[in-house]
């Protein structure tokens, strides 16, 4: 008996169905780690190990970062998030509106530019001379500006974007031209509004780009007031692993804290959470627009 296609092809869409649901359990398995040993008890981490249910639960070690640094990452919180927008923004603007002229053919020097954008993907002038231009030259050291201004445009992002703009129908643009409209008005009448998609994605990687980017405030930021919350978790960590390793027992001792008990084990949980929390709530809305931004126009270069 042959099996009509129609069946097959019912047979075929569960099998896919079922291997993508176990990859993504396979996947969610680390994070459900990560979360369940967040809420244990550190002792019983530290003798059995962690485990997709937490071991005596508790919020200990929430109620422990944010009694010893809840302020500090209350602000922190409010720096990161500056940045997000800001630096999302600031780099929307650039970002677009380089990669348009790119895309136009008409444009004297859409090829150069499109060149010089590909040219610093291959080759790099190095860490130090970076270093130098950015804090001697451009004074970017200590300020909010050093968090997002180097990251002004991802050259990858700046690609999809022109690809996108090509994709677009020139015809509207054309009949734009005969009517009178110069580039301006065609940028933000016709181009803008349709290539909505595209700039939605863009947007995504940015804002996770500067969400999750402490290498900025790591090389410009000294103040601890201008932490952002990536840095800061960080060094908590590290300072956590310091008096865990001996090397501040005396320190703690002297200033009667030698009572406290510090979770090691679940404390660098209980950080990760914390810092991939606003992420995950997020993503799920827009997950749709990063699959539809990156597949549209990606034939015509």
């Amino acid at each position: 008996m042959k099996i009509k296609s129609n069946d097959q092809d019912k047979v075929i869409t569960l099998i896919s169905y079922i291997a993508i649901a176990l990859f993504s359990a396979v996947c969610l398995i680390p994070f459900i780690m990560v979360v369940s040993a967040s809420f244990s008890n550190d002792q019983q981490v530290a003798l059995h190990g962690f485990s997709l249910l937490p071991k005596g639960i508790t919020t200990y070690t929430f109620q422990y970062l944010f009694e010893s640094k809840g302020a500090m990452l209350l602000k922190s919180y409010g720096i990161t998030l500056f940045t997000v927008v800001v630096g999302t923004l600031f780099s929307l603007a650039v970002t677009v509106s380089y990669a348009y002229v790119a895309s136009v053919k008409e444009m004297k020097y859409a090829s150069a530019l499109s060149f010089i954008a590909w040219f610093t993907m291959v080759f790099s002038g190095g860490l130090l001379p970076w270093y130098i231009l950015t804090t001697k030259y451009y004074h970017l050291h200590n300020n909010l500006w050093a968090l997002f201004v180097p990251y002004a445009m991802n050259v990858f992002n700046m690609f999809l974007m022109r690809n996108f703009f090509k994709g677009l129908p020139q015809e509207l643009a054309e009949s734009a031209k005969i009517d009178g409209a110069g580039h301006f008005r065609i940028f933000f009448s016709i181009m803008m509004p349709l290539a909505q998609v595209g700039i939605v994605t863009i947007t995504l990687f940015y804002a996770l780009s500067y969400w999750n980017d402490f290498f900025l405030s790591l090389m410009l930021i000294t103040d601890r007031n201008l932490y952002p919350v990536q840095l800061l978790l960080y060094n908590m960590m590290s300072n956590i692993s310091f008096l865990t390793s001996g090397g501040g027992a005396s320190d703690a001792f002297a200033q009667g804290a030698s009572q406290v008990i510090i979770p090691t084990m679940t404390a660098r949980m209980a950080l990760t959470c914390i810092t991939i929390g606003p992420i995950i709530l997020v993503y799920p809305f827009a997950q749709r627009f990063f699959v539809k931004g990156i597949t549209i126009g990606a034939v015509k270069g």
